[in-house]
């Protein structure tokens, strides 16, 4: 019995030891997304803000705050940058900028009009799902052999939503609070728990139509475009010869972190976009077209 108890324990040790290994790893995926310049809509277009020093009497640009955080994808070979819609939509050309870790501990900047520039990515813009709350833009290294980031492979998000229990653990990784965004970017892990199928929402906010993923609490401001994983416990199936073979588990992409519900009694849960929302973008006519067009500027 006694040594029953300790491989049970010694199992469970492992397991966990597993989760934050992994959990540590895809926290290299992660990105933060920033706009330098500040902007307002004005007589209905956006315009740069700027200010006078009233010391000197020069004009200076206005500041943008942090936009949002991202993480990056690897699709047919290439890196993808993805985030929330709402995010992608803040930003805007030519000061807008997503934020890479880089070799010594240090981190670099790429403006999304470089990107749109770059041979490898022409003609490089955001593909926005036409109803959910996500966005990819294509994403270039100016020196990827110094580039501290992972991207997370197809393998990782699944094309078919599977039946996760509830009360799975999630993990969230990004900048809350404009938080683990120093020289070298840092993001916070958050560890809630999935309160629901994929279903329907049930407000007047939340277009008709449109699916989501509850978490049992809402997260603090700067998650919006985070990835949220799960691990999935490995398991068997027969195959195709009616052999018993091994699925491997691991973490899985379970979707992007959106935004919260909140009521006036303190509820609070948020909503997270299901990753299956991404194949949309990613076998759309206009995304393929933009494939095709991509491979053929680069013979």
């Amino acid at each position: 019995m006694i040594r029953l108890i300790i491989s049970v324990l010694l199992a469970m040790f492992l397991h966990v030891t597993a989760q934050a290994a992994a959990v540590e790893e895809l926290s290299k995926s992660v990105v933060l997304l920033r706009q330098q310049q500040a902007t307002e809509i004005k007589d209905g277009k956006q315009v740069e803000v700027w200010y006078r020093d009233t010391a000197s009497n020069k004009f200076e640009p206005k500041l943008g705050g942090p936009a949002g955080t991202g993480f990056i994808i690897r699709y047919h070979g290439n890196d993808y940058l993805v985030t929330a819609g709402h995010i992608a939509k803040s930003l805007t050309l030519p000061s807008a900028e997503v934020i890479i870790n880089v070799a010594g501990g240090k981190s670099a900047s790429f403006s999304f009009d470089w990107l749109s520039k770059q041979k490898e990515t022409h003609g490089a813009r955001w593909f926005n799902h036409p109803k959910a709350d996500i966005s990819i833009f294509p994403l270039v290294y100016s020196d990827p052999s110094i580039v501290d980031q992972k991207a997370i492979d197809e393998t990782v998000f699944p094309k078919l939503q599977e039946n996760i229990p509830l009360l799975t653990s999630a993990y969230i990784l990004g900048f809350p609070k404009y938080q683990g965004v120093q020289e070298f970017l840092s993001p916070l892990a958050k560890k809630a728990q999935i309160a629901s199928k994929v279903t329907s929402v049930n407000d007047p906010g939340i277009p008709p139509g449109l699916k989501y993923i509850f978490l049992d609490e809402a997260l603090a401001q700067g998650y919006s475009g985070a990835p949220v994983f799960y691990f999935e416990e490995p398991s068997t199936e027969k195959n195709a010869a009616g052999k018993t073979v091994l699925i491997n588990g691991g973490l899985r992409l379970l979707g992007i972190q959106s935004s919260d519900l909140r009521d006036d009694t303190g509820g609070k849960l948020s909503l997270v976009v299901p990753i299956q929302y991404l194949w949309d973008i990613l076998e759309s006519d206009d995304f393929i077209r933009y494939e095709k067009s991509r491979e053929t500027y680069k013979l």
